[in-house]
This record gives C-alpha cells, structure tokens and sequence, in this order.
C-alpha cells in the first residue's frame, strides 16, 4: 500500500510539472513574442529618429524588446503569487491578541510542531465566522491561520486533527511546492485576462481561445499535484495523532459547514491559499467535489482512506 502510495504522488508531481513546465512555455513564448515585438518596435521607432540602423541592429532592439517584456512578465507573476496570501495575513492578528481561547491553539500547535520536528510556526487569527484552517508563509516563515468559525465548529479532538493536517503540509513541504504549482496557472489567467479584455476583434478569438485552454490546463495541473498533498497530509496528521476518526469527524463537520457561502472579501484568497486549507471552504463553489479541476479530493473519498488507515 505504502508503495502504491508512493507511486501514485510521484505520478502526480510529474503529471502536474509537465502540465505546468508547458503551460510556462507557451505562455512565455506569446507573452514576448507579441510583447517583444511592440516593445521592440517602440524602441525602433525611437532610434530611427536619431539613426539608420542596420538589420543587426535591428534584430537586437527586437531581442531587446523580449528580454524586457519577459522580465516584467516574470516580476509580475512572482508579485501575483503573493497578493492573496497578503491579503488574507492583512485581515489577521497574532492569536494572543484574538478574543478566543488561545491556549487550546498555541498549546495544542506547539506539541505537534515538536512532533513534526518542526520550529512553532507563528499562529494568526482571522475575525470570519466561516471555518478556516490553512497555512501560508511570511518572509519565509511557515504561517498557520485559523477563524472564529473554526474554533467554535470543533471539539478539542477534531481541532487537533485538523491543525496536525496543516502542520503536515508544513514538514512536507508543500507550501513551496505549491506555490511554484501556481505560478502557471496565474501566468496563464493573467494572460487570458490580458488578451479578453481587448475590444471584441475577429483577430483576437484564437488568442482567446489559446488562454482558455492554457488556463484549463494549468488549473488541471494544480489540481492532480494538491489533491495527492491533502491524501499526504491526512496520513501524516493521522500518524501524529494517532485519531483517524477525529480528523474524519472534523471533515465531516466542516465540509457541512463549507455549504455555507462566505463573504466576497474571503472567496478573492480562494485561489492562493485554498489549495493549502484543510478543506476548500473560501470558494466552496469552485469544483470543490473532487473533480479533475479541484484542488481537494472529495470528502468522501478522504473519508474512506481514513477508515482504511483506522482498519490497519
């Protein structure tokens, strides 16, 4: 089983990064060759006034042009990655400030991180009533962020199952590998957001046409790698608590809680820190059935593997 196990997440990151690596490319390659080509074309215009330039010289300003506008492409994705998680840390406050029991979190985080053989990551707290585990970094720094929802929904038992599964992601590493998964999916959403908001020209459709398939692609791609980290994670907080069926019971619970539509402001993170939450509950709509589009598997499907884990 545990080789199967094995196979089957390699299997995943290899599908995931060939799906990514070439979503990357070709987004690469239009972005500087119709952005190269403008630029370049600028900064001709520019030498032309001053010079006749020669076929060299003109093929270095068009090489030029592409090595500036992959430069800002790639500065702007990097930036693109980081906006939602910011956000959300905005909207949060260190747990000892928060008026809830601080003591059931930090204690109960700083004897599973030593578990994890991990540093105490710093614990933030967000004012939402809607159920929020999740975790994310801040200068490096592993970040976990839990609701007034979350505290409220579950028991001592289930509250400690689910901030095992997000200590797991942390000693698995899946925050970094999570957000080099994004990268082609924002560089393929920003493109396609670039090229639809032209004015409806007959010549822009296969350019249309080509970022909704790139944007297809790569959401297919972040979805096989993060389904594959939550099994991962579920096994790893399993093991640390020794209770599949308080981590069970809690996804239970709040996968009933997730029905619940949550506020505008929340659903935005969605796609930069959902794929590290315990459940998909900022965007619940967003093919959160275990579907090839989502970043979690189906809760029942979590469930059975954590009966089998049980039965061993």
């Amino acid at each position: 089983m545990r080789i199967r196990t094995t196979l089957s997440l390699a299997g995943r990151a290899v599908g995931a990064a060939v799906i990514g690596l070439g979503t990357l490319v070709v987004v690469g390659l239009v972005t500087a060759m119709l952005g190269g080509l403008a630029v370049g074309g600028l900064i001709f215009g520019v030498v032309d006034l001053v010079v006749d330039p020669g076929i060299k010289a003109i093929i270095v300003i068009q090489l030029l042009g592409v090595a500036v506008v992959l430069r800002v492409w790639i500065v702007g994705v990097r930036e693109a990655v980081g906006q939602g998680r910011a956000r959300l840390l905005r909207e949060t406050v260190p747990i000892d400030l928060a008026p809830v029991d601080t003591e059931r979190v930090t204690s109960t985080t700083a004897r599973l991180a030593a578990q994890f053989d991990l540093p105490v990551p710093q614990v933030r707290h967000h004012h939402a009533t809607t159920p929020i585990a999740c975790t994310t970094e801040r200068d490096g720094e592993a970040v976990l962020v839990v609701s007034s929802g979350l505290l409220g929904a579950l028991p001592d038992a289930e509250l400690e199952a689910v901030l095992a599964h997000e200590l797991a992601h942390v000693a698995n590493g899946d925050q970094r590998l999570m957000t080099w998964a994004l990268v082609p999916l924002i560089a393929a959403e920003e493109f396609h957001d670039e090229i639809d908001d032209e004015d409806d020209d007959p010549r822009d459709i296969p350019w249309v046409v080509l970022g909704r398939l790139l944007v297809g692609s790569s959401t297919l791609g972040v979805g096989l790698f993060s389904r594959g980290r939550e099994f991962a994670a579920d096994r790893a907080a399993v093991a640390a608590t020794g209770e599949p069926a308080a981590l069970a019971a809690a996804l239970e619970r709040l996968d009933s809680a997730a029905a619940e539509r949550p506020p505008e402001d929340l659903r935005a993170h969605a796609r930069s820190v959902d794929a590290m939450s315990v459940l998909p509950t900022l965007d619940p709509d967003r093919d959160g059935g275990g579907g090839l589009f989502a970043t979690h598997p189906a809760t029942e499907r979590r469930l059975e593997r954590l009966q089998r884990l049980a039965a061993d």
